[in-house]
C-alpha cells in the first residue's frame, strides 16, 4: 500500500507497553485514521501520554507504522521518544494518537517557483549567502551551490532558473546529477559579450557534469584545466550549450558517455588542445548546422571526434573557421559520425579512419 499523511487525524488510546497501538475512536473536532487510511498503509504518528486533564505526562514516542488492521497501528520504527529515542513502554492511562510529519520529512516539501529566478556566482559571494543577490553578501561562492539549491529545493515548475556567474575563475567542478523537478529549464549563464571572462578552471575529474537524468544549459564561459573532461554528461544526463570557448582539457573537451547526450545550441570557439574534443562513447553528441571557431591551431592527440561503442556524433552543415592538427576523426566499435561531407571535412591534418564496424557517414 501506500504511504499517507493527513490532517487532522487525531484518536485517543488506552495501550500500554512496547506493542501495537488500539486506537479507541476520534477525538472531538478530528477524524479517524480509518477516513484517511486503509488496510496496509504507512504513516508516521506520534503518541502522547496525557493525565486526567489532558496535560502530557512526560512519555511520547515519534513513529514509523502501518495500519495493519481495523483501528490498529504497528509501530515499525521509533523516529524519537522520550526514552532516549528508543521505544517506550507506555504507562496505564490515555494517549493521544496523531498523524504528524518529521522534521525530517518537512526538507522534502519544496518551494514551487511562480516566475523565473536567478541566482547569481561571484568570486567574492559565499555559499551560505542566499545566491539572490548579485553582491558579496548575497551571491554563491560556486556554481555547484546553485545547482544543489535549484535541483534540490525547487520544483521550477514552468519557469526558468539560472545561475548567473559573474566574471572571474572558479576552480571547483560543477555536479548535477538527478532530474529537476517541473517543465521548465536550468541555465548556467556565463558572460553574453565576453565569454572567456568566465573561466571554469578545474583540476580533476570534469569541469560541468550532467549526470543521471539532469538537464542543464550551459552558455558563454571557457571550459578549462587539468580536468579529464570538460563538459560531460552521463548516465541519461543531458547538456544544451553554446557560447562555450573550450581551452586546453586532458582528455576530452567534449563528451556524452552511457546513454548521455550533449546538443550544440549556438556558435562556439575552440581556443586549446585536448587529446580529443568530441567524444561520443555509447552517448550522442550534436552538433549540427553550427559555426565553430579554432584559434591557436590547438592539437588533438587521439583525433578532433571520436564515437565508438555505439556512440553518435551528428556534425554535419556546421561551419569550421581555422584549424587544428591531428587525425580528424576516428568511428570504431559501432560508432557513428554523421558528417554529412567527405573527409576532409572536419578539423585535423590526418585523415579520418573507420573499424570493426564504425561509420563515417
Amino acid at each position: 500500500m501506500a504511504f499517507k499523511l493527513a490532517d487532522f487525524v487525531k484518536e485517543t488510546t488506552t495501550s500500554t507497553g512496547t506493542g501495537s497501538i488500539t486506537l479507541a475512536g476520534a477525538e472531538t473536532g478530528y477524524q479517524a485514521f480509518s477516513a484517511k487510511l486503509t488496510i496496509g498503509d504507512t504513516t508516521t504518528y506520534s503518541i502522547r501520554a496525557v493525565d486526567g486533564t489532558g496535560a502530557p505526562t512526560g512519555e511520547w514516542e515519534l513513529v514509523g507504522g502501518t495500519y495493519t488492521g481495523v483501528n490498529t497501528l504497528s509501530r515499525d520504527t521509533v523516529l524519537a521518544s522520550s526514552n532516549s529515542d528508543a521505544a517506550v513502554s507506555f504507562s496505564a492511562g490515555t494517549k493521544e494518537v496523531y498523524i504528524t510529519m518529521p522534521s525530517a520529512r518537512a526538507s522534502w516539501i519544496r518551494e514551487r517557483l511562480t516566475a523565473n529566478r536567478t541566482y547569481y556566482v561571484r568570486t567574492d559571494g559565499s555559499d551560505s549567502n542566499t545566491g539572490l543577490a548579485n553582491t558579496s553578501g548575497g551571491a554563491f561562492l560556486t556554481i555547484q551551490k546553485g545547482v544543489d539549491v535549484i535541483f534540490g529545493t525547487l520544483d521550477i515548475g514552468t519557469y526558468t532558473a539560472t545561475i548567473q556567474v559573474a566574471d572571474g575563475t572558479y576552480t571547483t567542478a560543477t555536479v548535477a546529477q538527478s532530474p529537476f523537478v517541473g517543465s521548465g529549464s536550468v541555465v548556467i549563464q556565463g558572460n553574453a559579450v565576453t565569454p572567456s571572462n568566465v573561466v571554469l578552471d578545474v583540476a580533476t575529474g570534469s569541469v560541468v557534469t550532467a549526470s543521471t537524468g539532469a538537464v542543464i544549459t550551459l552558455k558563454d564561459m571557457k571550459i578549462t584545466g587539468g580536468a579529464a573532461f570538460g563538459v560531460m554528461a552521463t548516465k541519461k544526463g543531458h547538456i544544451n550549450f553554446s557560447g562555450l570557448n573550450f581551452g586546453a582539457i586532458t582528455i576530452q573537451q567534449l563528451r556524452a558517455d552511457d546513454y548521455g547526450s550533449v546538443t550544440c545550441i549556438g556558435a562556439y570557439t575552440i581556443s586549446g588542445s585536448a587529446a580529443t574534443h568530441i567524444e561520443a562513447n555509447n552517448g550522442t553528441v550534436r552538433v549540427q548546422s553550427m559555426t565553430v571557431t579554432l584559434t591557436g591551431t590547438p592539437a588533438f592527440s587521439t583525433a578532433f571526434v571520436e564515437s565508438i561503442y555505439t556512440g553518435v556524433c551528428y556534425i554535419n552543415a556546421s561551419t569550421f573557421v581555422g584549424s587544428a592538427t591531428g587525425t580528424r576523426s576516428i568511428a570504431s566499435a559501432n560508432g557513428v559520425i554523421l558528417a554529412g561531407a567527405a573527409d576532409p571535412y572536419l578539423p585535423g591534418s590526418i585523415a579520418s579512419t573507420t573499424s570493426t564496424g564504425g561509420q563515417y557517414i
